[in-house]
């Protein structure tokens, strides 16, 4: 009994010891700024509450301490990364020309760099394309998409509204090449939150973007990324998320969302890779349950979790980005390495966080989206098409006549679209479906540059190791002649292009799918969140991480198998599943797809009937301490 009364003692005095960091600056909140904060009402939106760091902790599911030396640094409410200079115009308004007039229209560039067309993939499939967005929801809100439902008057009738200081419309020329015959000479569209906006600081430092979730890959579209949302959603029975069984398959509880994220149930395809991942978790728990029947729910829980996020760690790293940069230039970067050991470079110098070059540069992505979304039966017949844009925030429907089971048949069979240097018209006009009669996706990510204040593409250049132009001909090493003509034409000064614009039009890298500039923005986020992250699947330097037996388990995980015990009725699938099935890489049976071997997590422990029964009563005191403790919490709140 006095054990257990020490135990709770210790948990409350945990509570005691937290410590109260600034979201933006993140440093211990000093006297004077939580008096200003206390006086404008925005304590709770511009700071973070963070336990101290422990050496033998797992990963927090609010992303804090992933990086002991920035305790608050990878969690909730926290700024991005710039890997140069924010480039604004007076007040945080959007960068000017040089000349000090507007930027020209992004739907003329757009039009421009980019044609409408159905040009299909012959490597890629759209499985491919889905886990890329996935990705970026994973690391980034789309608390944009908030204002874009809410603020609708960024078009006075055909006239962008240039007094609400939320409005970035998109103006439309009238001779524009596809709308000119709709009348529609204005899209909507809002700026991202910032922390300005919300009080957290002065408008005389440059805008910052206000992001919600955890800045790293660790699945927080499936776990949320607070304490209390991990409280709602979990079972606290045997590891499990809630869940309930409709169709034979495990759903959310409820209208089916995930989390009630609004990323996760944007598109269909997303919904679909956070929905694996979903069932993932508790497929997993319940074979660690049956392997060590010792454990306690909140071991069974954050193994699941551990193992869950590892898989998606490798997936993206070795498989999707591997694909996508070349597996070649992967490796020479230093973003994968091909050995059958740790990977200890976890660096305390490198602050977690995702960059705000990345979250623009990634929406190239878009390029592989396919508008259209087919339908095939699990014995590879096409059944059929549907527009991704009519059922984007629509999750429900995917449970109605097999949709779900035919759509991730789709997704592994049907071709991407192909960058090549065209964009899918769905995507490309109507990307937001019913919510608004026009969008252009692309138009949109270069406008969200200018938004988010990265600077012209030149200073790009110079920073990836290109050489700075001087006139639009120096474009010529990368980026293809009638691409350079079109910015001549459309800009004042080499120094105005767009980093967007520039990304859309560079000639790929060899061995690769993406451009020079692109490239060198995707492996210094890659880099940065490896090294920052101290729980990163391949580190074996922490307490915590993996035994090497368990580690290269992980890296039998593919997307091939995540889908085979996941997805809604996969029974085969090729190997690479994200490339097209053809030679070399044909559909086949799930039983032929190397899948990972739990027993490697085998808890000796469970087997010897002294040491379980002593587990089971310090378990049972751990538990009721663990109540009382989340009981002393919530009171406190």
């Amino acid at each position: 009994m006095r054990a257990f009364v020490v135990c709770v003692l210790l948990f409350i005095h945990c509570a005691y010891a937290q410590v109260l960091y600034d979201a933006f600056f993140g440093k211990p909140l000093k006297t004077d700024r939580r008096n200003f904060l206390n006086s404008i009402n925005a304590t709770s939106s511009c700071t973070i509450l963070v336990e101290p760091c422990k050496k033998h902790e797992g990963r927090r599911v609010d992303g804090t301490c992933a990086n002991p030396k920035y305790p608050s640094r990878g969690g909730t409410r926290t700024p991005l990364l710039r890997m140069l200079p924010a480039s604004y115009g007076l007040g945080n308004t959007l960068r000017t020309s040089l000349n000090g007039s507007e930027l020209p229209s992004t739907r003329l560039l757009r039009t421009k760099l980019l044609s409408d067309g159905y040009p299909t993939d012959h490597n890629f499939n759209s499985l491919g394309a889905h886990l890329g967005v996935f990705s970026f929801i994973d690391s980034v809100d789309l608390n944009v998409l908030f204002r874009f439902i809410l603020v609708s008057d960024c078009c006075i009738g055909n006239t962008p509204n240039r007094v609400n200081p939320l409005c970035i419309s998109i103006p439309v020329a009238a001779d524009d090449p596809y709308l000119r015959r709709t009348g529609i000479r204005c899209m909507n569209l809002t700026r991202q939150d910032t922390f300005q906006e919300r009080g957290c600081v002065s408008n005389t430092i440059p805008a910052e973007r206000y992001n919600l979730p955890t800045p790293l890959l660790d699945l927080s579209v499936v776990y949320g990324f607070t304490n209390e949302r991990e409280r709602q959603i979990r079972e606290y029975k045997d590891g499990l998320l809630k869940s309930e069984k409709r169709n034979g398959l495990d759903y959310p509880p409820g209208n089916g969302t995930i989390c009630d994220e609004i990323g996760a149930n944007l598109l269909p395809g997303i919904y679909l890779s956070a929905m694996w991942f979903f069932r993932k978790h508790n497929h997993l728990a319940r074979e660690l349950a049956e392997i060590n029947p010792c454990w306690t729910d909140q071991e069974l829980f954050e193994t699941a979790r551990y193992i869950n996020i590892a898989e998606w760690q490798h997936m993206f790293y070795y498989e999707i980005m591997a694909e996508f940069l070349g597996r070649k230039n992967a490796l020479s970067t230093g973003i994968i390495h091909d050995t059958q050991g740790y990977v200890n470079d976890f660096d305390e110098h490198y602050e977690p966080g995702v960059y705000h070059e990345y979250v623009v540069g990634s929406r190239w992505f878009h390029t592989f989206q396919d508008g259209r979304m087919d339908l095939y039966s699990n014995k590879g017949e096409y059944l059929g098409t549907r527009p991704a844009s009519d059922n984007g925030l629509r999750s429900g429907v995917l449970e109605v006549n097999n949709t779900e089971a035919d759509l991730t048949q789709g997704a592994f069979r049907q071709p991407s679209h192909k960058f090549d240097y065209v964009i899918e018209p769905d995507m490309a006009e109507r990307v937001a479906g019913d919510l608004q009669t026009a969008l252009d996706v692309s138009a949109a990510d270069i406008s969200r540059g200018r938004d988010q204040g990265l600077p012209p593409y030149n200073q790009y250049r110079k920073l990836c190791g290109l050489p700075y132009a001087h006139k639009f001909e120096d474009f010529h090493d990368v980026i293809f002649p009638d691409k350079v003509e079109q910015m001549r034409r459309i800009y004042n000064d080499v120094n105005d292009v767009d980093l967007m614009a520039a990304i859309y039009s560079e000639k790929l890298i060899d061995g690769g799918f993406v451009g020079p500039t692109l490239f060198c923005i995707i492996v210094q986020n890659m880099l940065q969140w490896r090294k920052s992250d101290r729980h990163f699947f391949e580190h074996g330097d922490t307490p915590t991480a993996l035994t090497l037996p368990q580690l290269n388990e992980i890296r039998k995980s593919s997307t091939a198998r995540l889908l085979c015990d996941n997805g809604d009725r996969v029974h085969e699938i090729q190997p690479r599943a994200i490339l097209n099935p053809g030679p070399g890489n044909e559909i086949r049976s799930c039983k032929e797809i190397p899948s990972v071997d739990l027993t490697k997590w085998t808890d000796d422990r469970c087997f010897h009937k002294d040491d379980k029964q002593n587990r089971e009563e310090y378990t049972q005191h751990q538990n009721t301490a663990y109540q009382l403790w989340e009981s002393y919490n919530y009171d406190k709140k």
